[in-house]
């Protein structure tokens, strides 16, 4: 399937989920470690979730692409290093946090940590 260009920063966040993308997203275990990581750390560049991924620079911008296709990611600028963005969780993504971990509850799939 061929992902198409999104905008850096995407227009007002969906309010509702498309399962089936949810669902094709966090199947690859990658995206579900780049999600936690960034949920557990705030923001980070590519090359800050490299090491997450275990994969090479260019197959984690895939994978965030893909994050960001299905709404849970969101691409912002780096006031500290303009050449590079940040990616931080969408702000309408349904996290709850504790002293024991977080969730990421879309009611059709539950994503804890």
């Amino acid at each position: 399937m061929a992902i198409p260009d999104l905008p850096v920063n995407p227009g007002a966040p969906a309010s509702t989920w498309n399962e089936d993308l949810i669902f094709e997203a966090l199947a690859d275990h990658a995206r579900r470690r780049m999600l936690v990581a960034l949920a557990a750390g705030g923001p980070r560049t590519a090359e800050d979730l490299q090491p997450v991924t275990g994969k090479r620079r260019d197959a984690t911008l895939k994978h965030l692409v893909w994050l960001r296709k299905a709404g849970l990611v969101m691409q912002q600028e780096n006031k500290r290093d303009g050449r590079k963005y940040l990616y931080a969780l969408a702000p309408n993504l349904p996290l709850t946090r504790t002293d024991k971990g977080g969730t990421l509850d879309f009611g059709f799939l539950a994503v804890r940590w």
